[in-house]
């Protein structure tokens, strides 16, 4: 079975930490190049849009659907209360519901980790903060994700009274989420060392709730042992120095990446999953860079590089895939 939705994130500018913002600036020449890119050459036909701003989280899903792709959408209200959450998600569904009656296919995704992306789950001043807790805390889990479907349930809530299409949401690896919420599962499953033995097993068990099933995240970095570390490949940056620099001596291998991803695509057409989307296209808050103490793009996850967007060995990797998944999924010519 073919992947539906090839897909790839995108991120519009989310503001992980107070005042630095992972896309200062905003270019919408830049924005449609990117889209076009991402359909033509990438050979994808889905997109998801995310991060912390209603108005570019709008201007990129025009962007894509003029485009020709499919697009999902998804706000990132870092360090929000609930009331804050709803507000933007408020803003971000009622956009997307306008894009979905222009002709567009369109899916909300209503977020992204919220038990520690969000305030109104796990103590804590900060998400890191939020994290580590979890960690300290395990047996709390079961409090913390009741806490998290009662968000959950009032987010769905407000985007069903403004948006007709179809809802799902990023869950985090430890979240376990009220899928009856939702229309499409969506899960962040990232392969670590910790969880390859069983990723095949668990990957196949999403199946279990009766809906598609999408791959909302899944990458890592591109240096040796990057593959080993999944989600947390970025946690090799050291941000306590100026300008920021790497730890441990990393080296580049954008091979690592490249093959990660390929493995994993390959294990969600076996699994027949609905989509999957590489997580991500760009990341423009990370830099190459010629000294290898201070490349921060190889610990970044996006598949080409943030200033000129040359592409990776990843985007050429996934680029075969989709394009071999497209072809399967062409319909013959009727005038053959």
């Amino acid at each position: 079975m073919s992947l539906e939705y090839r897909g790839v994130n995108y991120d519009t500018g989310t503001d992980y930490s107070a005042g630095a913002p992972t896309r200062v600036g905003w270019d919408m020449a830049q924005v449609s190049s990117d889209m076009a890119d991402i359909a033509r050459k990438l050979h994808a036909n889905s997109v998801c849009v995310y991060g912390s701003r209603a108005d570019r989280l709008r201007e990129a899903a025009g962007a894509a659907a003029a485009a020709g792709l499919t697009v999902w959408v998804q706000p990132r209200s870092i360090e929000s209360d609930a009331s804050r959450t709803l507000i933007l998600l408020e803003d971000v569904a009622t956009d997307a519901e306008h894009l979905r009656v222009r002709g567009a296919e369109v899916h909300l995704n209503i977020g992204c980790e919220l038990s520690i992306f969000s305030t109104a789950v796990i103590p804590g001043r900060s998400y890191a903060q939020r994290a580590l807790r979890l960690t300290r805390r395990w047996p709390l889990l079961p409090l913390y994700n009741w806490r998290l479907n009662r968000l959950l349930s009032e987010m769905a809530d407000v985007a069903r009274a403004r948006f007709r299409g179809s809802l799902t949401y990023g869950c985090g690896l430890w979240e376990d989420v009220d899928w009856r919420l939702f229309d499409i599962v969506g899960q962040n499953f990232y392969r670590l060392k910790h969880n390859e033995r069983d990723y095949s097993r668990r990957l196949r068990d999403f199946h279990r709730h009766g809906k598609p099933v999408i791959i909302t995240e899944f990458g890592c970095g591109a240096f040796r042992g990057a593959d080993d570390l999944g989600p947390t490949s970025h946690e090799v940056i050291d941000y306590s120095t100026d300008p920021a620099q790497l730890t441990d001596a990393p080296t580049r291998d954008e091979a690592t990446q490249a093959k990660y991803l390929e493995e994993l695509l390959r294990e969600y057409r076996r699994a027949k999953v609905a989509g999957a989307f590489v997580f991500e296209y760009v990341a423009e808050g990370n830099p190459h860079s010629l000294d290898p103490g201070l490349d921060l793009d190889m610990a970044g996850y996006g598949i080409v590089l943030p200033h000129d967007r040359t592409p990776k060995q990843a985007f050429h990797t996934v680029a075969r895939i989709y394009n071999a998944e497209s072809e399967i999924l062409r319909p013959p010519d009727a005038s053959v």
